[in-house]
């Protein structure tokens, strides 16, 4: 029902609602000490903080509390040893690599359109429960809130809408869109919405979206394998293009970096572990866990994934 009303909005509604609330907090604040009932006035805000947080919870917030997705589909998603891990490494680069080519210039639209085309086929394949809503990708009125939070995509839970970051890179764009999508079909844990994200992406029949997905978990099992001693030979085998796109991402991210990134990172760190989610933010590496353990599980190639 929310994403049915913001969905028909051109503008975030959670954006413009932010502002409103951080104007009349502050507006508030300032007429209690003017008028000496300060201590009114922040139990009013405290008050209002409640509501919030409860909004958050029965909008959104309790599918931080849904069974897991390797429960939901019947497959195991511990962290593999290293030999999985190797295998799986090498796998997810073969793959990338064959998948690489240059990146057109993305039409929103027909990419929003292709994506929940997907979505209701996978869904459908993997007898996951439909969930009705209207997720048009939004863009923020002041861009800068996410790139100096260095985030890519954020799912608003009060009103159902889903931004981008305007600054993302054609590579990146279908991946953090589907990811994004996920929250809102009600995949609270960032691996969940990312393992999701890459199941729809790999089902599109479009190359630019399959490399995008395979890029963006390539990252993941980069960082996971980087303690052992071969990563720097394996690393060697991803062909020079994609270590240029990956170079391109960190360019725009890195002139970002500093202490407002540094205290949003933590800040969301805390708000998952808060939330029931294992290792905080490290959760998001944790999509290398249901890769494998979702290749492993199906055994043989198979379309869902194109494996």
């Amino acid at each position: 029902m929310l994403s049915g009303i913001s969905g028909t909005l051109p503008f975030s509604l959670s954006e413009v609602s932010l502002y409103a609330a951080i104007f009349a907090a502050v507006f508030h604040v300032i007429q209690g000490f003017r008028q000496r009932r300060l201590v009114r006035a922040l139990l009013a805000l405290l008050a209002g903080g409640i509501v919030v947080i409860a909004w958050f919870y029965f909008s959104w917030g309790f599918n931080y509390l849904r069974p897991q997705i390797s429960q939901q589909l019947q497959f195991a998603a511990n962290e593999p040893d290293s030999l999985a891990l190797r295998e799986n490494f090498l796998w997810c680069i073969e793959k990338a690599n064959a998948s690489w080519q240059p990146m057109p210039p993305i039409n929103l639209q027909a990419l929003d359109q292709e994506i929940e085309r997907r979505y209701a086929e996978i869904f459908a394949e993997l007898d996951l429960p439909k969930i009705s809503g209207n997720w048009p990708p939004k863009f923020l009125l002041v861009p800068q809130l996410l790139d100096y939070t260095l985030t890519s995509g954020i799912f608003g839970p009060f009103f159902h809408e889903v931004h981008l970051n305007s600054h993302l890179l054609p590579v990146e764009l279908p991946f953090v869109l589907a990811h994004e999508k996920a929250h809102g079909r009600g995949f609270a844990r960032e691996s969940e919405a990312s393992f999701i994200a890459w199941l729809v992406c790999l089902r599109s029949d479009d190359p630019a979206i399959q490399y995008s997905a395979y890029f963006s978990v390539l990252s993941r099992f980069r960082s996971r394998y980087r303690a052992y001693a071969d990563y720097d030979s394996l690393k060697k085998s991803i062909r020079p293009e994609i270590v240029a796109d990956v170079e391109a991402v960190w360019s725009r991210i890195e002139k970002y970096l500093g202490p407002l990134a540094e205290f949003a990172q933590n800040s969301y760190d805390v708000y998952l572990r808060a939330n029931q989610v294992e290792g905080g933010t490290e959760n998001y590496s944790d999509v290398v866990d249901l890769v494998v353990g979702w290749r492993t599980s199906r055994g043989s190639l198979k379309k869902t994934t194109r494996q």
